[in-house]
């Protein structure tokens, strides 16, 4: 693997990841396409990439995880701060939504190895594409919500977070789910963004060290460090431009151009996997 393919790779799956348009399943019709020669053997540039993502959400969104710490710290006693009376705690209780919405994710851990199988077949990954554009026109044609932070519930996090763990399909966005299943249950469009972008931090983690786990039993080739970290920097940076982006297109434009391009790729992925 060239610098040039993994910085490629690095800059599509954070845009796509960010965006709601599925960067696994970006990554493997390009790496057909163009064979970019992302093997199992360079199972470590998927896991830098992984962490890089993470890292551009925490670095997007440090403010709303230093509330929900400083919450939590409240909570728990370990503040010194006083709290109000009527104080609830509302970033502390998000804190504890985000931990519930992610144990659907933990069951779908042993079926890993069949990600994998999936995501070589392209021509599956661009029927996914086409079901992750049918999501975001549902949730582009869905009236706005209401509800906001502190009126989440333990069944709303559980339904968001099953819908993340669909979304380990190749060619399925996990924000694309995540968040139009929180505007189905009634919540802002803000809301719904920023708790599926929060989601995605475990997420990413997970995956990451699983990633890291796979690559060390396979084997690194040391020889292709320098181009696995010029990917993670490339997605370090993609990724964090596109939390910015994503937030801006659909508070302006809404989900519809999203939602066509997801079906527009997913079209041309059969054909071309197909053709190729």
């Amino acid at each position: 693997m060239s610098i040039a393919n993994a910085i490629t790779a690095g800059i599509i799956y954070a845009l796509t990841e960010m965006l709601a348009l599925s960067g696994s399943g970006h990554l493997a019709v390009v790496n057909k396409l163009f064979d970019l020669h992302l093997t199992q053997m360079h199972l470590m540039l998927k896991a830098i990439c992984e962490f890089a993502a993470m890292t551009a959400i925490i670095l997007a969104y440090r403010k709303d995880l230093a509330a929900m710490i400083r919450d939590t710290a409240m909570l728990t006693g370990f503040s010194r701060k006083p709290a109000s009376k009527d104080d609830r705690f509302p970033e502390a209780r998000l804190l504890f939504m985000l931990a519930m919405a992610t144990i659907p994710l933990l069951f779908m851990v042993p079926f890993r190895k069949m990600y994998f199988s999936l995501w070589t077949s392209t021509t599956f990954v661009g029927a996914m594409f086409l079901l992750n554009g049918a999501v975001l026109f549902v949730a582009e044609r869905m009236i706005p919500g209401k509800k906001g932070l502190g009126r989440m519930q333990i069944t709303d996090a559980l339904l968001i977070g099953i819908c993340q763990a669909v979304a380990v399909i190749p060619g399925l966005s996990r924000l694309a789910l995540t968040v139009t299943c929180a505007e189905a249950e009634n919540f802002q469009k803000s809301y719904a963004i920023r708790f599926g972008m929060l989601l995605a931090i475990p997420a990413l983690f997970g995956s990451a060290v699983l990633s890291l786990a796979d690559a060390a039993v396979a084997g690194i080739d040391t020889a292709f460090l320098a181009a696995y970290f010029a990917g993670g920097a490339a997605a370090l940076g993609t990724g964090f431009f596109s939390v910015y982006l994503f937030r801006r297109l659909v508070r302006r434009r809404g989900y519809r151009g999203l939602a066509y391009y997801s079906l527009v790729i997913g079209v041309l992925s059969i054909i071309l996997t197909l053709i190729f």
